[in-house]
């Protein structure tokens, strides 16, 4: 499988030739390199998705837990899908979406979220928490009124967060069974 983009931030080992581009977002193609951790894989086991939906009664504490405790030694669940199956998928946050395991394993992320929401559909609807930087915690807080922009060469327009909270509103229609 050939991606074309990245690294920007790898920790593959050998690393890969380095991007023409400084910002990683130059044509460099190169095969996918994959590093399966069963480390990794413990972060996602069933036990592990259940206590997180179950023990997690706030936004931002489920966030937390799901995204990993790193001071704590722990990677959560959705870095856990990531790093099990390691190399690019697992490595560098940009070009992860270039493995075709990333779509299933963040239509998983979608579920534990969807599943944990609708336990207490009232509170959780509409609940937000975090920044708008998209790594860590740093910068302005987001709000339902952020703008999601996917850009045009996905099909799809501009939508407010709070128009994707809901798996049944907005632009979506789906459930899980």
């Amino acid at each position: 499988w050939k991606i074309n983009m990245g690294p920007l931030a790898t920790v593959v080992r050998p690393p890969p030739k380095p991007n023409p581009q400084p910002d990683g977002l130059g044509y460099n193609p190169r095969c996918l390199s994959r590093d399966i951790s069963l480390q990794s894989a413990n972060e996602t086991r069933d036990d592990v998705v259940a206590a997180l939906i179950k023990d997690n009664k706030d936004i931002e504490s489920f966030q937390t837990v799901f995204g990993g405790e790193f001071a704590k030694g722990k990677m959560g669940a959705h870095v856990g899908g990531h790093n099990t199956i390691g190399g690019d998928a697992g490595s560098d946050f940009i070009n992860s979406p270039a493995d075709p395991a990333f779509f299933p394993h963040h239509a998983m992320v979608d579920r534990v979220y969807w599943t944990w929401q609708n336990l207490d559909l009232e509170k959780r609807k509409d609940a937000i928490a975090g920044g708008i930087s998209g790594i860590g915690d740093g910068g302005a807080r987001g709000t339902l009124d952020d703008v999601l922009t996917l850009g045009e060469y996905v099909g799809v327009g501009n939508i407010t967060i709070r128009d994707a909270m809901s798996t049944i509103g907005g632009p979506f229609c789906y459930v899980y069974a």
